[in-house]
């Protein structure tokens, strides 16, 4: 296993003052998998202070000294650095009431969550596996350390982590470590909000989620209950050929891109379909559930605790992902002005996920509409088009000449600004100022 200098830097050193240590958890899964790992975690003998002791001139930060982590600032990135430890019972499913060092690391493995995260690695002891993790890697699955039942009822937000990992590695959940993720799922309702937030928007971005979230659809809507009309719904249309929640699964896993925005925006997209159902004339008709849906999505994103810009985007996306592309430059232009030029490349996106996941009738023509789109987009921000009140060649100050005031100056370069965006009138002083005269006579008329 190839350990960065950095790391190996703080084991040796650690080593040398008498403490065993070992890189532990993600990285050996990850490495002995052949993927990078994203950060690298040390387990040790040493209590924090001898941490300390024996990296100076390193910067330490004291980051969990209760559940004995500190945080080594090195110029390959932080790294954290733990004591070996047991912990208490679990009596609120969130987290442990008590936390006491131990020196053995087989009993700090044991408290881990899945098999595949419980080995440990340093280049002196090799590879520490004692509950079968490798085997695991081999077989692709994903099992529980010990007691299914025990391991999630110690900490709930385990089960959310357990359908991220099956996600994320392509795993199958072992039988017993799945009837105990779906068994205990209630006690998610105990974990905060932020923290299922965060393992939601990590399983949205781990990979491909349709076999993960269909499995386990049930803890999915346990997060967001508002998921659930959605399991099954038929779509009687020709456009469709998925219920409502395959597609929604099947848009994400069609999205290329890693914005987790746009991926949050795909999983809600589509969520009031069942509230807006119609059937008329031999098919589903689905009309009103863009704007029904950003309004549930912004209810979702706020109990989740986003933040109000990402809340804003993932918003309008949802709002405007069902548009029909069909009315050319003027069109875009106007999308432009209401959901803002930075939002247009992820709409663009999100329709072609959306598209990917339809049956395949029109769709090479809904997908036509959707590049011309894009290259408009591209013509309306390489020549600097009117997309805005500010890019007009008139102000207000041209309405109150004409004798206009309060609101009608608002109005008269509205009416400006739709008409250079429908191509009615150019965007100069004279041309525009003639234009607004226009509409001024028929106001004072």
């Amino acid at each position: 296993m190839k350990i960065p200098e950095s790391v190996s830097a703080i084991i040796g050193r650690l080593e040398e003052a008498g403490f065993e240590t070992l890189a532990v958890g993600g990285c050996v899964r990850d490495s002995l998998m052949g993927r990078e790992p994203v950060d690298w975690d040390l387990c040790t003998s040493a209590r924090p202070e001898q941490v300390k002791a024996a990296l100076p001139g390193l910067r330490v930060l004291d980051t969990g000294l209760r559940h004995g982590t500190v945080t080594v600032l090195t110029a390959g990135g932080p790294c954290e650095v733990t004591t070996f430890r047991v912990e208490g019972p679990y009596t609120d499913s969130r987290r442990p009431d008590s936390v006491e060092f131990t020196g053995d690391l087989v009993l700090d493995l044991s408290r881990r969550d899945f098999t595949v995260n419980a080995m440990a690695f340093s280049p002196r002891r090799g590879l520490v596996d004692p509950f079968g993790g490798r085997a695991d890697l081999d077989r692709r699955l994903l099992r529980a350390v010990g007691d299914p039942p025990l391991r999630f009822g110690e900490d709930a937000l385990r089960i959310l982590r357990g359908v991220r990992f099956s996600a994320a590695l392509g795993f199958e959940v072992e039988a017993r470590t799945a009837a105990a993720m779906l068994e205990k799922r209630e006690l998610l309702d105990d974990i905060s909000a932020e923290r299922k937030r965060d393992e939601l928007l990590k399983a949205l971005q781990s990979g491909r989620i349709r076999g993960a979230f269909t499995r386990f659809r049930e803890i999915v809507a346990r997060v967001i209950p508002e998921l659930r009309p959605c399991f099954d719904a038929e779509q009687r249309t020709a456009h469709h050929c998925y219920d409502v929640y395959t597609h929604i699964l099947t848009a994400v896993d069609s999205y290329s891109g890693n914005d987790p925005c746009v991926r949050a925006a795909l999983l809600l997209h589509d969520i009031a379909k069942p509230l807006c159902r119609r059937y008329r004339n031999g098919a589903d008709h689905f009309k009103g559930h863009p704007a029904a849906g950003a309004k549930l999505t912004e209810d979702i994103l706020r109990r989740l605790r986003l933040d109000n810009g990402f809340t804003a985007r993932a918003v309008k996306l949802v709002r405007a992902h069902d548009i029909r592309l069909v009315h050319g430059m003027p069109q875009i232009l106007k999308m432009c002005c209401i959901f803002g030029d930075g939002l247009m490349p992820e709409l663009f996106d999100m329709m072609e996920a959306d598209i990917a996941a339809q049956s395949d009738y029109k769709r090479e023509e809904k997908l036509a509409l959707v590049d011309r789109g894009r290259k408009n987009y591209a013509l309306v921000m390489e020549n600097g088009l009117c997309r805005s009140l500010s890019g007009l060649a008139v102000d207000g100050e041209s309405a109150v000449a004409l004798g206009l005031k309060g609101r009608e100056i608002r109005a008269a370069l509205r009416h400006c600004l739709n008409g250079v965006m429908n191509g009615r009138a150019e965007n100069d002083p004279r041309a525009l100022g003639e234009y607004m005269r226009e509409l001024a006579v028929r106001i004072m008329n």
